[in-house]
């Protein structure tokens, strides 16, 4: 379950805007003109830039997976800035990336198994019914990975997850999590960024 939590929890104001993003987590992607990076010691060294009480609708259970992350700065953040005063203190659409301990499914048996296992524990979690739209195995950069879209942390999200082996018990995880009238754009943007990725 711990590798389908994604950072969709997010209230932020920070801008630095990039082209190319190399990782301390051992990556290098490109993203769009219009993304900003937060990098997994930014993130560590401003914890106020993270405002989760501001936001309704989190289960408890999912705090406490996601801030030991955010407080360890093992997460990366690209995200589309909020543009209006008003926007300040709302969900921000986003691609973060974590490295896991843990395989990749690698055969039928095993893509039935997380697949199936994920959606009633995301649902658990999340604490109402959580679709899982599509999961499938897939290969990236000629790497086994694991392609997850579903239901994202927040109500009327929708996030889509790539599962990337780097070992045989190491693993990139790169979610990019919409709000539902946006994320179309969003995973077109996803994709591509995805096709970029290159491990140092």
């Amino acid at each position: 379950m711990k590798y389908f939590l994604s950072a969709s929890l997010i209230l932020i104001s920070f801008f630095t805007q990039a082209k190319q993003a190399t990782s301390d987590l051992g990556y290098t992607i490109e993203i769009p003109e219009s993304w900003t990076p937060l990098t997994g010691p930014e993130i560590k060294a401003n914890p106020d830039l993270f405002d989760f009480e501001q936001i309704d609708g989190i289960p408890p259970a999912a705090l406490e997976q996601i801030m030991p992350v955010i407080q360890s700065g093992n997460m990366d953040l690209y995200f589309i800035p909020n543009q209006t005063e008003s926007a300040a203190n709302s969900f921000t659409d986003n691609i973060n990336v974590m490295k896991q301990v843990g395989s990749v499914p690698s055969n039928l048996n095993e893509i039935n198994e997380v697949c199936t296992s994920a959606k009633s524990e995301l649902s658990n979690m999340f604490q109402r019914n959580i679709t899982m739209y599509e999961c499938k195995q897939t290969e990236v950069m000629g790497k086994n990975a694991l392609y997850a879209k579903f239901d994202g942390g927040l109500e009327n999200t929708v996030s889509m997850q790539y599962q990337i082996a780097l070992s045989e018990n190491v693993f990139l995880m790169f979610t990019a999590t919409g709000k539902v009238d946006t994320y179309k754009d969003l995973e077109s943007a996803f994709e591509q960024v995805i096709n970029t990725v290159t491990i140092k």
